[in-house]
């Protein structure tokens, strides 16, 4: 993994954004080196002529806080960069205004850089600073790993889109499996090993994209009880039941509104290809119709309980169609390949105009019915185990 791509990573989990507010400076100081300057602008196109100290935002304001700025004089130097010594917080240092920001954490009053431009892994040491310290391992160790697993991805998906043996997708899959328990098993050390709350409330966000919903709730609990006055984790917790509870006002509506025990209606949307595809047309056997969409949170981490349902019991009279609210097709179909969703799939690409929301009537996604060979519906909103319970009843 390169500097920049490992900062995506880092940058993407904090939901970082351009613009910048001030602030009143404070006594936090960040010492440092560096060189290679000029390497860095030739590749940038631009002079790089300024290093900046900025508080990120964390489950606060979205916008990073400028803090404090310093010339740089040449390809190589010092600097000094003071900002504020309030409560522990995460900082970055950035040198130019696109590109190479450092990580940091106020822990200690002092923290030293000793920065190489020119280098594209590995390019700075810290000292000083115990969290920053932990911070950039876990920034550069949890990058490599989470790289792998999305190598191994790709290549299973490639696998199957080239009809491989059954043996090849077995062996495939076996190393996409073991990659992200690699993934976890890290993630899972961190955060009951690692004492900076700062630092377990990152491993604890980016873990919510690989544990199951009750490994990620029981590390939310343990963090909860380790570090009870962080806001970072509180804010987590408090999003986290805030999902839950918008989920259960879900289910509440849904089973006011109920399917179950009806026919289902007439239904039919373009599919990727522009070919119409009803509902009618799997009469006869077992359908999950998922409502979702690219650009929905909740759906995309419901979508691994769907692939594993789906791969566990498509080979007895059941399948899935899904039906996005998408309005553009490359990320809903870019969303179909990530999240390795191999059933059929259509959309009007209407969004909440679609002719989904008219037809069924939810308010909300994710959203599903399961529809018996035929075409009456039997179950709906069944997400996590429910979704595999019943399907083991009806198709025993």
């Amino acid at each position: 993994m390169t500097k920049r791509s490992l900062w995506i990573v880092f940058a993407a989990a904090l939901t970082l954004v351009v613009s910048c507010n001030t602030k009143k400076k404070g006594t936090f100081t960040v010492t440092g080196t560096y060189k290679n300057a000029d390497r860095l602008a030739a590749l940038e196109g631009s002079p790089i002529n300024k290093v900046y100290l900025l508080e990120v935002a964390y489950g606060k304001d979205p916008a990073p806080i400028l803090l404090d700025s310093a010339k740089l004089s040449s390809g190589k130097g010092s600097f000094t960069l003071t900002g504020a010594a309030r409560s522990q917080e995460i900082y970055e240092v950035m040198f130019g205004t696109n590109a190479l920001p450092v990580p940091l954490i106020n822990d200690a009053p002092e923290v030293k850089l000793d920065v190489d431009l020119g280098k594209r892994d590995d390019f700075y040491q810290v000292s000083g600073s115990e969290a920053s310290s932990q911070l950039r391992d876990l920034i550069t160790i949890f990058g490599k790993k989470n790289f792998e697993v999305e190598r191994t991805m790709a290549t299973l998906d490639s696998l199957k889109r080239a009809v491989a043996p059954d043996s090849v997708l077995v062996a495939a899959t076996d190393v996409k499996n073991n990659a992200i328990h690699d993934l976890n098993t890290y993630l899972k050390q961190v955060l009951n090993t690692n004492n900076n709350a700062t630092v377990c409330a990152l491993a604890l966000s980016w873990s919510s994209r690989s544990f199951t919903q009750q490994e990620f709730e029981a590390s939310l609990s343990h963090m909860m009880e380790k570090f009870p006055t962080n806001e970072a984790i509180a804010g987590l917790k408090k999003n986290y039941d805030q999902q839950l509870a918008q989920m259960a006002q879900q289910d509440r509506e849904d089973n006011n509104n109920s399917w179950v025990g009806k026919q289902a209606p007439e239904f039919a949307l373009p599919d990727v290809n522009g070919h119409s595809v009803s509902i009618a047309s799997f009469k006869g056997r077992f359908v999950l119709v998922d409502f979702w969409a690219s650009w929905c949170g909740p759906c995309r981490a419901e979508n691994p309980n769907v692939v594993k349902a789906y791969n566990e019991f498509k080979n007895r009279n059941f399948t899935v169609l899904g039906v996005s609210l998408d309005k553009d097709k490359e990320p809903w179909q870019e969303a179909i390949r990530a999240d390795k969703l191999d059933w059929t799939h259509i959309s009007d690409l209407k969004y909440w105009n679609s002719k989904a929301v008219e037809t069924f009537k939810f308010n909300g996604i994710p959203f599903n019915i399961l529809v018996d060979p035929s075409g009456k519906i039997i179950a709906q909103s069944l997400r996590g185990d429910d979704l595999e319970n019943k399907l083991k009843q009806v198709l025993n």
